[in-house]
């Protein structure tokens, strides 16, 4: 059973995905649920988990901005404060009830790298991210095949048009969010998808420069 566990909302500044639609197009491409979550923001997680969609499992997270790089707090639904140090925002997802995951940890922009992820209770990696290069997941991978970590894989969708893109495979039996986590913490899971392209890194290049430039020269 495919999940996409890293899908972002209208929520995020530079999200579109409106939550119904999320869960429908999910759904009509074969999935049986997904982690909704945004940059330092659980609204979109908790509409979702308010709609209480038939067939489709909801794992409300969020995406923290630590001061190291990203890292997806999945299954929760309290906001954890931005922009700490790495070791204190595990222990504040942890504190919570959820599971810490490196996310895309070789992205340039807001990957943590291998400094920031070494020595440090992750619960989880992103191996598989579809925004990301095809050797930036390949990377991922054996850096969780070297940790002996957990894996996770998603879409980091932004847009309609890239749900399920990137995906993780969970055993067909978990029937709940909290069976999902199991199955992650247990090493029963697989994952793929895409990956970004030359042009689409161009692109993303662009964006995220221009973005940043908007904020004001400030990490998202």
């Amino acid at each position: 059973m495919k999940f996409d566990l890293h899908v972002h909302t209208e929520h995020s500044s530079d999200g579109s995905n409106k939550v119904e639609e999320i869960i429908r197009i999910l759904k009509e491409r074969g999935f049986g649920g997904a982690a909704i979550l945004d940059h330092n923001n659980v609204d979109g997680a908790r509409e979702a988990l308010i709609m209480q969609p038939e067939g489709f499992i909801v794992i409300p997270s969020v995406e923290v901005s630590s001061v190291g790089g990203h890292i997806l707090a999945l299954n929760v639904t309290d906001p954890i404060k931005r922009d700490m140090e790495v070791l204190d925002t595990i222990k504040a997802i942890h504190k919570v009830g959820g599971i810490a995951v490196a996310a895309h940890p070789y992205r340039y922009w807001s990957g943590l790298g291998e400094k920031n992820i070494l020595g440090r209770p992750f619960d989880a990696i992103e191996a598989h991210n579809a925004r990301s290069e095809e050797g930036s997941n390949r990377k991922a991978m054996e850096l969780a095949q070297n940790l002996g970590a957990p894996i996770t894989g998603g879409s980091d969708s932004h847009d309609n048009q890239t749900l399920g893109t990137g995906y993780t495979i969970v055993p067909d039996d978990c029937r709940t969010k909290e069976d999902v986590i199991k199955a992650i913490l247990q090493h029963r899971t697989e994952v793929g998808g895409a990956h970004r392209t030359g042009g689409d890194t161009m692109s993303y290049v662009a964006k995220s420069v221009s973005e940043w430039m908007g904020r004001g020269m400030k990490k998202m």
